[in-house]
């Protein structure tokens, strides 16, 4: 080794205890000592510069997010606070008064079949909706994979039309079309010879349920649809050529390459799709009111009717905290699971 790699490798070491202690070479070292060793600052003046640039950027991006914070805090945390407290009282939404009478809402909601009733439907809509809409959202973004040329965008406007039009509109043209006396449907069956398939679509309790199954399922397809398509259109092509080069068919391309890449849209689509389905309220608002009877409340509107329709806000919060706590176990619970999918794709 040369004097001058030796010099080098003496300077690196320096320098590192120099960054590790921030003492310099020479303190605590006694008169006299050699002062030839090269002295390594801490930091650079360029480094100090860029952290406190950093920092007053900060401020400023914290600055921005401030407003929204400050009105999210407002409108959504401190309420849904509030509201836990509200679950333990006797509040009737109007008066100023109220008495707290500990877990008697929760201990009601749990012995009354009209609750359970409406779990039942949202269970129904909720998972089922999650299901067919996927199931259906993925065959149409394979079939709109396939489309080239101009016609491609006219057909994903087609597919991603629907999602633009809120749930609040599209369920009161359903409630239209599938009137008994002059509804659309009904008119046709009549006129096509087939009066007898003619039914109170919205006013028969066997039914009732899946009626709105379906338009809710009509209603959320569009913006699932183009998440499968934007990840159909990311599946590496080398994989799909080697497959085929291998002998794999349609079938199990589609099995073994497109479906295990297709895992963190499932995970995407299938988490909105439950949520959406757990909380719907514009649809059964619209189309029964809950009717006939009770006999297609879901959660969402049960809370809504008996915390403003029938004057008890403190039983309304407790069934609120009941649903949320449902949303948030059955979320986990179904990321988990997919997410396990996705690991071992």
């Amino acid at each position: 080794m040369t004097d001058q790699s030796a010099l080098q490798g003496q300077t690196a070491v320096v320098g590192t205890a120099v960054r590790l202690s921030g003492e310099g070479p020479l303190d605590g070292a006694p008169d006299g000592a050699a002062d030839d060793v090269p002295f390594v600052p801490h930091g650079s003046q360029r480094e100090k510069r860029r952290t406190g640039r950093f920092r007053s950027a900060r401020w400023v991006m914290l600055g921005f997010i401030a407003p929204a914070l400050v009105i999210y805090l407002l409108m959504v945390i401190i309420p849904s606070i509030q509201s836990l407290q509200l679950s333990f009282t006797d509040w009737d939404g109007i008066s100023p008064d109220y008495d707290y009478v500990g877990t008697r809402n929760y201990e009601e909601i749990l012995t009354s079949g009209r609750f359970w009733n409406a779990v039942k439907n949202t269970l129904i809509l909720g998972l089922g909706s999650a299901v067919i809409v996927n199931a259906i959202s993925l065959a149409v973004a394979l079939m709109l994979d396939k489309v080239v040329g101009r016609w491609q965008g006219l057909f994903r406007t087609a597919v991603y039309l629907p999602s633009l039009v809120s749930a609040f509109i599209l369920a009161t043209v359903w409630k239209y079309l599938l009137n008994y006396n002059f509804g659309a449907v009904n008119t046709f069956l009549r006129d096509a010879g087939l009066p007898e398939w003619a039914r109170d679509w919205l006013g028969d309790s066997t039914i009732v349920v899946w009626v709105i199954l379906f338009i809710t399922c009509f209603t959320l397809g569009g913006n699932t649809t183009l998440i499968y398509l934007a990840n159909l259109q990311s599946v590496p092509q080398e994989l799909v050529e080697a497959a085929r080069i291998d002998g794999a068919n349609s079938r199990q391309v589609f099995r073994h390459v497109t479906w295990p890449m297709l895992a963190g849209a499932v995970t995407v689509n299938m988490t909105l799709a439950m949520i959406a389905g757990w909380t719907i309220f514009d649809q059964v608002m619209v189309l029964t009111s809950g009717g006939p009877g009770f006999v297609s409340e879901t959660m969402a509107f049960f809370i809504y009717k008996v915390g403003f329709g029938e004057y008890r806000a403190g039983f309304g919060s407790a069934a609120a905290i009941v649903l949320f706590l449902v949303v948030i176990v059955s979320t986990v619970a179904a990321n988990a699971y997919m997410r396990k999918r996705e690991i071992q794709a």
